[in-house]
């Protein structure tokens, strides 16, 4: 399952979730308090047939857990008893020149009846909460399917276009290649070197799209000191003036996928290349424990948190989808992604810290 349909997933789930458990909350809620009420009242009603029965046989009746105060002024409360230490009270009138009896019973049986409920209350929330976060989940899983299934159709159909484009681009490339060996004039050469630019971004594009495309991006332990060599060597015949450092100061193997990290790097140098200090430009790739760090010495970016936007660029050069490419591929591998950049040719600095998925 892809992040995107993941994150899709986890929304749905936790909004219909979020709502059937407030409704379940406030249900229970309402129910406790109901049958707590009913208990009350029980309780109110056996004591007044209590007070009844003592008026009756004239204060000579006893029962068990009850107990009689008599009263010349009380306040009454209606309905619902009062809690005084071990007992609840209620008072009752008798007559006008008798005055009033206060009735008192045990409260532990009450509060033992009342404590019942609640326990059974809680209980059946939480059975009823986690049936409905199953069924929350299952009917996220269904409504996001046609999405999914939509998607996977456009993926489907963007490889076969991006596919169809990358063939007569390799063609080009190659044929370019060819006429710039025997080609002698200048004017020729850059025309010739811009077709073979323009087939190459075709051609990234392509590996791009390719990676990111990919239903599943497995990972397996591999040598970032060894990649990262390797996309040095390629990126200094197209930039021979630029100088590269690089700095491995720890073990040097990393578990990801080998493809969507060549990808990540070779956008990483394609942008350090064409962003870097004309006068001495210069890069540095450092890797130590567990972090991956390009930094360059251009002059800088205006807004860092906006480079990983999508066709966001602050100059002519490019199309401004190559970091945006680089977030969503690290978003997908669960690599962390910062940026640092300071401008005045103070450089630009790309953070990959992979120790989350070793």
């Amino acid at each position: 399952m892809k992040n995107y349909e993941k994150k899709a997933l986890i929304k749905f789930t936790s909004i219909y979730f979020f709502l059937v458990a407030i409704l379940v909350l406030i249900l229970g809620f309402l129910y406790y308090w109901q049958q707590q009420h009913l208990i009350m009242k029980k309780s109110v009603m056996q004591m007044l047939q209590y007070s009844q029965v003592l008026v009756k046989t004239d204060f000579k009746y006893s029962q068990e857990g009850f107990s009689y105060e008599l009263k010349k002024n009380q306040k009454i409360v209606f309905d619902i008893p009062t809690k005084e230490g071990k007992y609840y009270t209620k008072v009752f009138p008798i007559s006008k020149k008798e005055g009033f009896i206060k009735v008192s019973t045990l409260a532990k049986p009450i509060d033992e009846e009342i404590s019942k409920v609640k326990k059974f209350t809680i209980s059946l929330q939480i059975i009823l909460l986690i049936v409905f976060l199953t069924v929350s989940y299952f009917l996220a899983k269904l409504s996001i399917k046609p999405m999914k299934e939509t998607i996977s159709h456009l993926d489907r159909f963007i490889l076969d276009i991006i596919h169809d484009l990358n063939t007569p681009s390799t063609a080009i490339i190659l044929n370019s290649d060819l006429l710039l060996e025997k080609e002698d004039d200048e004017k020729k050469i850059k025309k010739l070197n811009r077709i073979k630019m323009s087939a190459d971004t075709i051609s990234s594009l392509y590996k791009n799209l390719e990676i990111i495309l990919n239903q599943k991006l497995l990972k397996e332990k591999i040598d970032i000191e060894k990649i990262v060599k390797n996309k040095v060597e390629d990126f200094k015949l197209l930039f021979p003036k630029i100088k590269f450092v690089i700095d491995i100061k720890s073990n040097s193997y990393i578990k990801t996928n080998e493809n969507a990290l060549i990808r990540i790097l070779d956008n990483l140098l394609t942008n350090s290349c064409k962003y870097s200090n004309e006068q001495n430009p210069e890069i540095y790739i450092v890797f130590e424990k567990q972090i991956l760090s390009v930094k360059d010495n251009g002059k800088g970016v205006k807004y860092p948190k906006k480079i990983f936007e999508r066709y966001y660029k602050e100059d002519n050069l490019g199309y401004g989808i190559g970091m945006h490419i680089v977030h969503r591929l690290c978003d997908n591998l669960d690599i962390k992604l910062f940026i640092q950049s300071i401008e005045d040719y103070k450089g630009t600095e790309v953070i990959l810290n992979f120790d989350t998925i070793n």
